[in-house]
């Protein structure tokens, strides 16, 4: 089977408007190329650039999708944008990412490590050096790959409250995408994970995801396609609920987010513009108080614990 292959280079501050845009077209895959060693260097261009790759994946008739794609790239970005397109086949589509896809840390303990590198000497001892804690993630097609901006400060959260001797034995994850942010609790000593996602592509990600890291038989996982009104998920107690999705869509759920069963939250995927709207929001629906926020490129992680 072949697939069409957009090489798309746009302005980082453009990109989660793309990712919106691939989301609604349900693509079949795309990934953000974190360092390309064969593109071209920018005159006097530093360690950041302030244009990112993507690779963007299409069946080959979804010609009207690579149209949409294509007007949005010349509507909003006509002069500082620019893509290639190739088809490939599905063996190339499927290793492609793998490329550019390398082990990292998160926070003190954290690694998130691909799975097809779990077995690597190397990727064995980087984790394993002082007490690292590992994440298997194979990407895929799903949101959270780890290096998103919203998923490592919601994991850096985590990772610093469990040094601090907070562990949450129950959870729900609210947009869980590739599963990482589940994988993160359980790891760091959740036991009951219910996590739910829109997209049934994510969902079996997220399955997959599970499966690839080693559990004990008293951590429990479950994850179902649906909205932020799922009946299973507003009718247990939780003692954290974590949510890395847009301002968007958490306005538009806030009453649904006012019926989970949680005293405590996490929210990411706040922008700065948005961030005190959002407060508002959560003042009038989830009585509190914030218990700690950080930015990190104008996005916001905040930890909110309801009176």
């Amino acid at each position: 089977m072949e697939y069409r292959e957009l090489k798309v280079n746009l302005p980082k501050s453009g990109s989660d408007d793309l990712y919106s845009l691939l989301e609604l077209l349900q693509v079949a895959g795309y990934y953000e190329i974190l360092f390309d060693g064969d593109a071209p260097k920018e005159p006097e261009q530093g360690i950041l650039k302030e244009n990112t790759n993507i690779r963007i994946y299409l069946n080959t008739e979804e010609i009207q999708k690579e149209i949409q794609i294509l007007i949005f790239l010349k509507s909003n970005f006509p002069h500082n944008s620019n893509y290639e397109t190739r088809n490939i086949e599905t063996r190339d589509y499927e290793e492609a990412y793998k490329e550019f896809y390398k082990p990292f840390s998160i926070g003190k303990k954290l690694w998130v490590i691909p799975t097809w590198e779990k077995d690597s000497e190397i990727t064995k001892a980087l984790w394993q050096h002082n007490g690292g804690i590992p994440l298997y993630i194979n990407p895929g097609v799903a949101f959270g790959t780890g290096h998103h901006e919203t998923t490592k400060l919601i994991l850096e959260r985590l990772d610093s409250l469990t040094d601090e001797g907070s562990i949450f034995q129950s959870a729900c994850d609210l947009g869980t995408g590739s599963g990482i942010l589940s994988i993160g609790l359980a790891k760091l000593g959740t036991k009951r994970i219910f996590a739910l996602d829109i997209d049934q592509n994510a969902v079996k990600a997220a399955w997959s995801n599970w499966q690839e890291n080693d559990f004990s038989k008293d951590i429990k996982f479950t994850v179902e396609e649906s909205g932020l009104d799922n009946e299973n998920c507003l009718k247990d107690e939780y003692d954290l609920a974590i949510a890395n999705i847009t301002f968007a869509v958490l306005s538009q759920n806030i009453r649904n987010l006012a019926k989970i069963k949680s005293k405590r939250f996490i929210f990411s995927g706040i922008i700065t513009e948005k961030k005190d709207e959002f407060l508002e929001l959560l003042k009038t629906n989830l009585p509190g108080s914030l218990l700690h926020s950080h930015e990190w490129n104008e996005w916001w992680v905040l930890d909110w614990v309801k009176h």
